[in-house]
Formats: C-alpha cells, structure tokens, sequence
C-alpha cells in the first residue's frame, strides 16, 4: 500500500514563504550565526519563552544575507512577540518580513499566534503587502488547510465536544497549527481530566480527493490506563553512521518534503522495495535509491546499532527506513520488532510503516499476532494507523483455521478500540479500524453505530 502522503504535526512559521534568496555573502561565520541563533530561537519557542524566541529570532534576521530566510526569521519573531504579550514590537517585526519579501499572506492572516495583532491599525496594511509580494512570487507557497474533523480519542473522560471548547478550532475554517499554543492547550486538557498523556496532532493531506484538508486528534491516556504508555528505555549511545548512510537518509527525507510542500512530487513515484516513503521520480531524488540498494545489505548489524542504541531520534527513524533495504523481509522485520516501543513517536512510525509495508507485500505472516495487538494500545494516531493495517494485512495471510481460532481473543482485546476508531472522522484511523472489523465479523457495517450494536452481540467471554 502507498500510505498517504501526509505531515503528522504542523508548527507554525515553517512554510518558508518568502522571497527569493540572495546567498552567500557573509561567508561561513555568518552562516554559522545564523544557524546558532535559530537553533536557540527554537529552543526558546519549545520552550514556551516567548522573550527569548521573539529575540533570537530578530537577531538571526538581523544578521542573515539570505533576503528569505531573514523575512522568515523576522516572521516567526513576531508570532513570539505577539504570545508574549509585545503587540507593538511584534507589528514592528511583521513590518520588516513584509517588507523583506514575506508573502505568504494566508498564513500571516489565520496565524493564531498573531490574534492580537488584528485590532490594530497596521494590521490591514500588513496582510495587503504580503499579497501584493505573493502577486510577485515566483510561486505560490503551500496553501493553508481548511479543518475537515476534529477528533478525541482515548480518554473516557474527555469527548470530542469538550475537546473542541478548549481548543477553539472550527471545523470548515482554515487553520494554522501554533506548536506553542499548541503545547498550552495540551496542559490544560492534561490537568482538567487528570490525563497521563495528551498530544495535538494534525494531519495534512496533500494528495487524492482530500487534498487541502486537515484533520486534528487529541490523543489522550486517562491516569488509570498509563499501561500504554509504556516505552522502551531513551538510548544514550552515539554509534557510527555506516558509510553515511544515515545522513543520506536524511537528506532525502528533506529534499522529498521539500518537493512535496512544493507539489513537485509525482504521486506515481516508486520504490524498489516493498515500502516506499515518497518515492525517487524526481531527478533531485534519483541518486538516492541505487545506494541504498547497494549499501544497506553490508551494514546491517550497523544499522541496528544506531536504531537501537542511537540517541538522536531522528538517526533511529532513519536507520528503521534504511533496514526496509534488508536482502530478505525476515530480516526487516527480524530487526525492527523490537523497536515498536521506542519512546519517540517519530520512530515508531517509521519502525511500524516499514513493519506494515512488509506484510503487506508477503504472502505470510512476517509478525506475531500478539506483538500487533500490543501495538494497537499505543498512544497516538499515527502509532494507531500503522498498527491496524499491519493488524489487517497480517490478517489477511493467516490461515483461514488460524484465524477462526484467533477471531474470539481478537474481538475480545481490540472490539472496544476498533469500534471506537470507526467513530472517528480521519479516515487514516477509521479505515483501517472498519477493514479489520469486517474481518473478523464477516460482516458489511460502516457506521460506528452498526459496529457497537454488532459488538454488544459479541460473547462476552475472559481469558
């Protein structure tokens, strides 16, 4: 299966809405600033210290040669300046990206991070000179989604109704995902229901009849139910990238995002293997495949290493594509089971998308059934998805007396969950849910109300 091409969580200021860029002038001292500056900036913002962002930001505009970048910097320190309570530096900072060349006028407008700012007089003037730079664009930047669904999962405290009141969202509107408020939103649903765990999630989809849409998820555990969220333990090791294959990954991954934000992406775009992420049509992508094809056989016991072991996430995520490069899908999957608990979210679902896109291709069962079940409980919508269509497809190669053995324990440990995820409005979550309750039911229901009814038919048995 070809997932669809979607972006899991959605900060703001990362559009790169800009104007053209004027590299290069200030030589590697400068370029090293800058990329001290921003990184402090975004540690700031994580943070929730919107002085420091709305700071570090400024001054890594200040010192950028990039007519661009530094339009992009001024941006996002006025989105801090205007959470930190600062309206007229923010309007000043604002004034400076558009007049650097700032067009991306529908962001400016829906950003939720400069709300205050709308009652000022400069406010109009602002958002018309952003769309007199877009009219002059070389092209367009990516549009701003409208909200499809809003969905609450998990909790057996929280609904979907009292999720929305805390989160303002609309569905039908444009929405622009603020990480920051984001993260305060996030606390107070965790101390008004006594949650272990919640996290705001919005998908993008940028292909296929849903395109320009978005749909939010709070995912949430309930303090009696923190038996999910339990994770392997954070790797501290540092292990060597063999022969750099870690890197590469990681620069196709850029350069595919890049393209796809750009909508320079062919969606018939292939792999050689049984999954592919975004594929190498592109000529800015077609060097990467051969090497990994080439490489990844020779260093897998390397791979595992940094997938295991490495502290950066981001270096595990990409060693768990890599290893999809394995010479036999035994060995995929042999290497990857262990890390569906990994603690990072991100690599779960590179580890869970491989592990899905290997059974999918079989002709076998390639994981254990329980290992699957286990998957199902773990805490986000994108852990979830994964789970339930590696659930189906694993399904669809058992043996037909296996499965009629297997179908009563099933609807036992996961009816519940299924039934729940046929009620949600992303379909990337109801989908598979629904797929999996046909098959184990034997029957065509698609509302959640057919599927509870169904379920409350179910013997109702322990053990």
């Amino acid at each position: 299966m070809r997932f669809v091409m979607v972006l899991g969580m959605v900060a703001v200021g990362t559009g790169c809405a800009h104007a053209p860029s004027a590299v290069g002038e200030g030589g590697p001292g400068q370029a090293s600033a800058v990329q001290r500056l921003t990184k402090e900036a975004e540690q700031a913002y994580k943070a929730l210290d919107f002085d420091g962002c709305a700071r570090a930001f400024r001054a890594s505009a200040e010192v950028d040669t990039d007519v661009g970048a530094r339009a992009e910097s001024y941006y996002r320190s006025a989105g801090c300046a205007s959470l930190a309570g600062h309206a007229d530096a923010a309007v000043e900072v604002l004034k400076r990206a558009v007049q650097g060349g700032y067009f991306d006028a529908d962001h400016l407008q829906y950003n939720p991070e400069l709300v205050s700012l709308h009652s000022l007089a400069a406010w109009e003037g602002i958002v018309a000179e952003a769309r007199a730079n877009l009219a002059k664009a070389p092209e367009a930047p990516f549009p701003v989604p409208t909200l499809a669904g809003l969905d609450a999962f998990g909790s057996r405290k929280a609904d979907r109704e009292g999720v929305r009141q805390v989160l303002g969202f609309e569905v039908g509107k444009p929405i622009v995902f603020s990480g920051a408020l984001v993260s305060l939103k996030e606390a107070l649903l965790r101390e008004r229901y006594g949650l272990s765990f919640v996290r705001l999630g919005m998908t993008l989809f940028f292909a296929e009849e849903r395109k320009g849409t978005a749909f939010v998820v709070a995912d949430m555990v309930d303090a009696e139910d923190a038996s999910r969220l339990r994770f392997l333990p954070a790797p501290k090791g540092h292990p060597p990238d063999p022969e750099g294959l870690v890197a590469r990954w990681l620069e196709y991954e850029q350069r595919l995002f890049q393209l796809q934000m750009q909508g320079k992406l062919d969606d018939a775009s292939s792999c050689r293997i049984a999954h592919c992420l975004g594929g190498f049509g592109h000529p800015d992508l077609a060097s990467f495949e051969p090497e990994f094809i080439a490489k990844v056989p020779r260093n897998l016991d390397a791979l595992t290493a940094v997938l295991g072991d490495d502290a950066d996430a981001d270096r595990r995520g990409a060693a768990a594509f890599l290893l999809a490069y394995a010479p036999t899908a035994e060995e995929t999957v042999r290497r990857l089971v262990p890390c569906i608990r990994d603690g990072s979210d991100g690599v779960r679902n590179s580890v869970l998308r491989v592990l899905t896109a290997t059974q999918e291709a079989a002709k076998l069962p390639m994981v254990d059934v329980a290992t699957v079940v286990d998957a199902v409980s773990l805490p986000t919508t994108m852990d979830r998805n994964k789970a339930v269509y590696l659930l189906s497809y694993l399904l669809e190669d058992l043996a037909p007396e296996v499965l009629k053995a297997q179908r009563a324990g099933l609807i036992r440990q996961l009816g519940e969950t299924l039934v729940a995820m046929s009620a949600l409005q992303q379909p990337i979550n109801r989908d598979p849910a629904v797929k999996v309750l046909k098959q184990l039911s034997g029957e065509e229901y698609e509302s959640a109300e057919e599927w509870r009814a169904w379920l409350a038919r179910q013997p109702r048995t322990t053990g």
